[in-house]
């Protein structure tokens, strides 16, 4: 995706990769029971390590909060002025530079999610059971968006926890939390200027 800088757009992905990395080319029907839930089903508050490609470079540590009843997310990389808010129910992820005083507004990454009380579509073959940052996960094998195997670890409810690709952790929950998330946290701040998003 497009965003103000290089930087945001390589922190970028993590919505993409929280919401959606584990969404299968869809099937001709919904699944039935025996497929996760792929989207949240309450609010929840997570952190999360990150793998680079490359080795040498350390993890990467962002914060990602979801708000169950208005489908909204928000993920903040640590160390960064810039975060992102992606609001599911108009489809628009909005790119905030506090630096700079900018937003940018983008079409949300990934394919549609599910809903609520939806289970996924697609091919799912369940796997064991883990403790992941405390919290109970069963690890489902499917393809990511871009054709590759992965192995994620979802709660019971929905929560993504970890992503294995290749036999190594790429996405990997550090801490979680259920609290309620007050709207005020997805609420872009007033008074920034528009910029509008780069084209290939």
């Amino acid at each position: 995706m497009t965003a103000p800088s290089r930087r945001p757009a390589r922190a970028a992905l993590v919505p993409a990769l929280v919401l959606a990395l584990a969404q299968p080319v869809a099937s001709a029907a919904w699944a039935e029971a025996d497929a996760p839930f792929v989207t949240p089903q309450q609010d929840v508050d997570i952190r999360y390590a990150l793998a680079s490609p490359d080795p040498s470079v350390p993890l990467q540590h962002q914060r990602m909060r979801w708000s169950a009843a208005t489908r909204r997310q928000r993920v903040d990389p640590d160390g960064s002025a810039t975060y992102m808010i992606t609001d599911y129910g108009t489809a628009q992820l909005t790119v905030i530079d506090q630096a700079h005083g900018a937003r940018t507004v983008i079409p949300a990454p990934g394919p549609a999610l599910s809903q609520p009380g939806q289970r996924a579509a697609g091919d799912w073959a369940r796997g064991e059971t883990m403790l992941v940052a405390g919290e109970s996960c069963t690890v489902w094998h499917t393809h990511d968006t871009d054709g590759r195997v992965s192995d994620v670890c979802y709660s019971d409810g929905g929560d993504m926890l970890q992503v294995t690709q290749d036999d190594r952790i790429v996405v990997r929950a550090e801490q979680v939390s259920h609290a309620s998330q007050p709207d005020s946290v997805f609420a872009v701040p007033p008074g920034l200027k528009t910029i509008q998003a780069a084209h290939p």
